[in-house]
């Protein structure tokens, strides 16, 4: 039996399938925020941007970043060494992070020595994934900036062996808009 070509249907539906493809493979890709941090396991070098608050100045100091993933598949941990100066030195922030496999957000937990614990919970979006090397998530909660109320926002991109992290604060109840830099991380996989 011979088929009539109908290119009304083909106009119609070629789209639609297409469309429907796309979004499976996308859905079938897609990653979630601690599978893709799982993936950053290594040793990363290169800078800190960050504002100065009393002088509102942008400085720059090098920096090292080492993270590892605990067996559990939740918990990431960061090790941050920047040098900050003939006072201060050498400085390591360690940072663990805990997902939350429900609720798709994470915990993080922050040590520095000199400071207090400073903790909270993020909401997490993974804003864009093309692969395991190449996506955006973005962690934001309610907290401080400057010790006063603020929305902060973490924009944390991967592109290949470049990793970057652009952290931002509004005050509360702000317009997004109003999202002010406060500090940026550039790195490149070591190892």
């Amino acid at each position: 039996m011979k088929m009539k070509f109908n290119a009304a249907r083909v106009f119609f539906w070629a789209p639609l399938l297409t469309l429907t493809l796309a979004l499976c493979a996308q859905a079938q890709s897609a990653k979630t925020a601690a599978e893709l941090e799982r993936g950053l396991v290594g040793q990363w070098v290169g800078a800190l941007e960050y504002r100065d608050y009393r002088t509102n100045e942008k400085q720059e100091l090098p920096m090292t970043n080492a993270i590892s993933a605990l067996p559990d598949g939740v918990t990431v941990t960061r090790v941050s060494t920047f040098d900050d100066g003939p006072v201060t030195g050498l400085v390591y922030i360690t940072t663990v992070k805990l997902f939350d496999a429900k609720t798709l957000g994470s915990s993080n937990a922050v040590f520095r020595k000199g400071r207090a614990l400073d903790t909270w919970t993020d909401n997490t979006q993974v804003t864009r994934f093309l692969s395991d090397t190449n996506w955006t998530v973005v962690y934001q909660h309610d907290g401080t900036d400057n010790n006063k109320p603020a929305t902060v926002r973490t924009t944390q991109t991967r592109d290949g062996d470049t990793l970057s992290a652009l952290k931002e604060g509004k005050p509360l109840g702000a317009a997004d808009s109003e999202f002010a830099f406060r500090n940026s991380v550039r790195l490149k996989r070591k190892s």
